[in-house]
């Protein structure tokens, strides 16, 4: 501005007639430099927006989770839902149902349990290959054979949630599920001779030997997105390259305190949320529905009770944590790590306490902790890793079922800073 002002003052002194002067600079003060300061607002709005896209509040995308009994699940909750809708019923045994997945299959899934049990009791259970158990019916009961495999169906959820996250241009952070993981399907793999498709099947009770005052099966996970079909308004509005368009959704019935991401086939270049409108870009030329994941930000409400703690993974919002993030920078002295593994907030379950390099593993050593993104495939680094960072964690919390779990959150995204190790965890 400064340097058109003193433009503006040279071509002035250049006009030598008093009056043309005048005319002159009332002209350039009323019209001229009144565009100016406009184009010059607009631009600083158009930068600020853009540096609000480049800059993303890795908080307002957070995703809490957690189980409820299914009795006590209210479907219109203002923060959670179930993962899955199914999960609201459940499901009734029909023999010749049961009879055609044997047939095709080889198995009938019959219940699944949520463990209350650690991880690595849990993965002695899954080496279980066969169980056995009884199916009683209005007749009478009847022996029968079961088969314990890991619930994958809420796996695919959050693997799908990473798909959503990466065409939507959205930085990807392991969720914190370590409920998730101690799920189990049990399915029969043989219907007992006796049984006809005339009688009715009342219960069927695998036998889970020690593990099964830990099994239950009302529980349900819950999280903060919701899932909806919205449509667009209006016609979508062509871009400038003659190939893309625009669209607008309103989002003002759902409220913009949430954080709305796009979940669809089409091939989308941009997702941008402004005030009540989202929009999109992309080569889709008609008007249509689009499938929405809605991830609710809030807090609970003081009634709202919950047998286990809800999970999540959101940083701790603090300057060095908004500057580091803003400036890429990487982790890289011990100093450094501490404070980013002690920013989730799980010192009230376990403490870190430092970390080893290690060899790599042998094939008889039991690892403590798993990945939480092994459906992100890295086609890049190598498959076998020279070196193990472990990371050492102390038990802080009576809740021990879980703390291999949470370790196995904190390692995962210690995983995505630390390609060249192999990342791990061990509770001492």
């Amino acid at each position: 501005m400064a340097d058109m002002e003193e433009m503006i003052k040279e071509e002035i002194s250049r006009i030598g007639g008093l009056k043309e002067r005048v005319v002159f600079k009332d002209v350039i003060e009323r019209l001229f430099l009144s565009l100016y300061e406009t184009n010059q607002e607009m631009y600083r709005e158009l930068e600020s927006r853009i540096m609000d896209d480049l800059v993303f509040d890795l908080n307002r995308y957070q995703i809490t989770m957690g189980i409820m009994e299914r009795e006590y699940l209210d479907p219109s909750h203002h923060l959670l839902s179930p993962m899955r809708e199914t999960d609201m019923t459940v499901p009734a045994y029909d023999i010749p149902e049961m009879t055609r997945q044997l047939g095709e299959e080889g198995r009938s899934l019959v219940r699944t349990y949520f463990m209350e049990y650690d991880y690595l009791g849990i993965q002695k259970l899954l080496d279980k290959e066969r169980i056995g158990g009884r199916i009683y019916t209005d007749v009478g009961d009847y022996p029968a054979e079961f088969t314990v495999e890991r619930n994958e169906a809420y796996l695919r959820e959050i693997s799908h949630l990473y798909e959503v996250f990466v065409s939507n241009g959205v930085p990807w952070q392991t969720v914190n599920a370590p409920y998730l993981y101690k799920f189990v399907d049990v399915y029969l793999v043989k219907l007992p001779e006796e049984l006809t498709p005339a009688q009715k099947i009342l219960k069927m009770e695998p036998d889970l030997e020690e593990f099964s005052q830990c099994a239950h099966d009302d529980y349900v996970p819950i999280w903060n997105i919701g899932k909806l079909k919205m449509d667009s308004v209006g016609f979508p509005v062509p871009c400038e390259d003659h190939k893309s368009y625009e669209h607008t959704i309103s989002i003002r019935e759902h409220g913009n305190e949430h954080v709305y991401l796009i979940d669809d086939t089409a091939h989308i270049y941009s997702v941008c949320q402004r005030e009540n409108r989202l929009m999109i870009m992309g080569e889709e030329a008609e008007a249509r529905k689009w499938q929405v994941y809605m991830i609710r930000n809030g807090s609970n409400r003081r009634f709202d009770r919950f047998t286990y703690p809800l999970m999540t993974n959101q940083r701790k919002d603090e300057f060095l944590e908004r500057f580091g993030r803003r400036q890429g920078r990487r982790v890289r002295t011990e100093a450094e790590l501490a404070r980013w593994i002690q920013g989730y907030g799980m010192e009230e379950y376990v403490a870190y306490e430092g970390y080893e390099i290690l060899d790599r593993a042998g094939s008889a050593e039991i690892t403590e902790t798993y990945s939480m993104n092994d459906f992100i495939l890295d086609e890049i680094r190598e498959d076998e890793y020279e070196k193990r960072l472990v990371l050492l964690f102390r038990k802080k919390s009576a809740l021990t079922f879980l703390l291999r779990d949470i370790m196995s959150f904190l390692v995962s995204e210690v995983q995505l800073m630390y390609g060249e190790y192999r990342c791990e965890g061990r509770l001492l």
